[in-house]
């Protein structure tokens, strides 16, 4: 993509009206030391040039009262289906967002409203509801306050993006809404045409799904006859509705699993999801002479996916990579490419049968999305050849011996 040239004064006045918020007091750190301070100084231009060029940082304090013009969402992990599943999550909502490289090893997603602000209690409101869909309700969000009230004069700042020291690094950069993989190749030509919702748009999202009781106490892990607010309201997605209808004939066990947790975060009662898993095993057509998964393997992949609120939407498993669908929003950036991987039978081991196969202690050493498809690179140390008497080419996950750990 060819970029056009954009002269400082553009530059700047994009970035203010993107990254605006209190203008007599901003955030900043030393690069050398990471000593993070305050400066109750204006936010001049001068400010916003000085840190586009990489001399001096800067961190906007985004709520002015009651309202902010963006929100950030700190993802302080180095796993990109995290942020990725947050911007299809919104997608579903009706509203962009946008992913950032941090500074260090996470992400950053962004959502942009309207020019005169919108109110942040809404725009947290959905935000958080978001990531209790995830099972990611304690990620950071900026601004961290509804309002400035009780003595509260500043809130919380975050880094701006584009700091000019680290952009050629990758860091503090937007990535490819298309591959998140990449860097966009023209940051500024992508912030000119960011989507900004009003706040008329987030009162019809809070109407329509009724999320003005996010705030009742959430569900204990293992509570499994209640919906806690982790709950997705969309309904199962189209992989899992496809591995229901069609059975697998490979990687039962962590099929079981996703199917597990799919069905708890809609509200299907532990019990319940035990009938719909037990039913869906019969249809299974194991390759290779290889057995039909077993109830008791079936219970406690179960029980481990509705003791623990799992994260991402498991597209980085090729389980469920090879069962998605174009009507899923998650298509864009997972989906595409069919998913490059080893044997399969190499990823599993007689003794598989006691192991839940959770989402977050996949020993990954790198995923790329190859147009989109994202492919978990396993590292060879620690494979196990398959045993005998084993249900289907699972990947190992988590090993913990009935508690999550």
């Amino acid at each position: 993509m060819e970029q056009r040239k954009r002269s400082a004064g553009e530059k700047i006045r994009i970035f203010k009206d993107l990254f605006a918020g209190l203008q007599e007091v901003y955030g900043t750190y030393d690069p050398e030391t990471g000593k993070v301070h305050q400066e109750k100084k204006s936010v001049t231009d001068e400010v916003i040039l000085s840190h586009l060029r990489g001399e001096r940082p800067y961190g906007v304090y985004l709520l002015t009262g009651a309202t902010t013009r963006a929100l950030a969402i700190d993802f302080d992990q180095a796993r990109l289906e995290l942020p990725v599943s947050y911007v299809a999550a919104a997608s579903r909502y009706g509203l962009s967002a946008y992913i950032e490289r941090s500074k260090s090893k996470g992400y950053h997603v962004w959502m942009f409203f309207e020019s005169n602000g919108v109110s942040a209690y809404k725009a947290r409101l959905i935000a958080k509801k978001i990531l209790a869909e995830m099972g990611a309700g304690e990620t950071e969000i900026f601004p961290k306050q509804d309002a400035l009230t009780n003595g509260v004069s500043y809130g919380n700042f975050i880094n701006a993006p584009l700091f000019g020291a680290l952009v050629p690094q990758g860091r503090t950069v937007f990535v490819d809404p298309t591959t998140p993989t990449e860097v966009y190749p023209d940051q500024w030509e992508l912030l000119e045409r960011v989507q900004r919702p009003t706040e008329r748009d987030l009162d019809a999202v809070i109407e329509r799904y009724r999320l003005g009781a996010l705030d009742s106490p959430p569900a204990r892990p293992g509570n499994c006859s209640k919906a806690g607010p982790d709950v997705s309201p969309f309904g199962l997605p189209p992989c899992a509705r496809k591995i229901l209808t069609e059975g697998v004939s490979a990687y039962q066990r962590v099929s079981c699993f996703r199917l597990a947790v799919h069905l708890r975060r809609n509200g299907i009662p532990y019990d319940l999801a035990l009938v719909v898993l037990k039913a869906w095993a019969k249809k299974n057509r194991p390759a290779d002479g290889r057995r039909v998964i077993t109830d008791q393997e079936i219970e406690y992949q179960a029980r481990c996916a509705f003791a623990h609120p799992y994260r991402s939407f498991g597209c980085e498993n090729a389980a469920m990579a090879a069962y998605c669908q174009r009507e899923c929003p998650l298509y864009p950036y997972t989906v595409g490419k069919p998913m490059v991987t080893d044997d399969p039978d190499r990823e599993d081991s007689g003794d598989e049968r006691n192991r839940p196969h959770g989402d977050s202690q996949i020993p990954v050493r790198a995923i790329r999305y190859q147009r989109g498809v994202a492919e978990a690179k396993i590292p060879a140390k620690g494979r196990r050849r398959p045993g005998d008497g084993n249900a289907g080419p699972d990947v190992p996950a988590c090993r913990h011996g009935g508690r999550q750990h």
